[in-house]
């Protein structure tokens, strides 16, 4: 008894006369490759968005303004307690230069510690989460801002509540201050504020003119792959 060997073929779906069918990765006629669902589980996800913290805009307004607590603290320390009208002025001086240092290099290390994650999340696809240490950082930075904002205010008041009556030059008097002290805190206050407004516009013009390179490397890369629907 001869048996006829049935004839297996290998077609599109649409052919209804197939004896078996084999699943296509590839659709010859439409030349377009078929997705599968694992490739659209691992899509790739976008890199984690830096914001302020990681705008270029930050390192130069924090390099900018560390001159003046730098000269807060070196003045401060250098005329401590020659200022018997008002004592906390050199105490104020301190105070803002040691936070104010402190301010800086937290800033700096936040934004250092960003750029690596953001560069190794657009290399390797990891989970969009900040990492311990920023998570960290970022409320002591916030914390030490706005104490440096209330105590830049409070400084105002130390200094300019004697202007009137602050003896420069006679050293023993109880309204003297001396000169390099009276001076240095009177004029960084107002340096401090063309900082705060060039910082201010600074970060403004991170939002109108964003410079994430992680950002416009992802979209450069959305906008190279082909649209691959189903």
């Amino acid at each position: 008894m001869s048996s006829k060997s049935k004839k297996v073929t290998y077609k599109n779906p649409i052919d209804e006369n197939a004896d078996y069918l084999v699943p296509l990765q590839y659709d010859y006629n439409s030349s377009r490759p078929i997705q599968s669902k694992s490739e659209n589980i691992s899509s790739p996800s976008p890199p984690l968005p830096s914001g302020f913290f990681g705008s270029t805009y930050l390192p130069v307004s924090l390099l900018l303004y560390v001159a003046i607590p730098i000269s807060q603290l070196i003045i401060g320390l250098i005329y401590i307690g020659q200022c018997p009208v008002q004592e906390l002025i050199d105490v104020w001086m301190i105070v803002s230069g040691f936070f104010g240092i402190l301010f800086v290099i937290i800033g700096v290390i936040i934004h250092i510690q960003i750029r690596k994650q953001s560069l190794l999340l657009s290399t390797y696809n990891g989970s969009q989460s900040y990492s311990l240490i920023i998570r960290i950082l970022i409320p002591i930075f916030i914390v030490i801002f706005l104490f440096i904002v209330a105590w830049f205010f409070a400084g105002q008041v130390f200094v300019f509540e004697v202007k009137l009556r602050v003896e420069l030059f006679d050293s023993t008097l109880p309204e003297y201050c001396h000169a390099n002290l009276y001076k240095a805190a009177y004029i960084l206050i107002f340096i401090s504020y063309l900082i705060f407004l060039l910082a201010i516009i600074l970060n403004v013009l991170n939002y109108v003119a964003p410079q994430d390179d992680n950002y416009n490397h992802h979209h450069q890369k959305q906008r190279s792959t082909p649209d691959t629907k189903i």
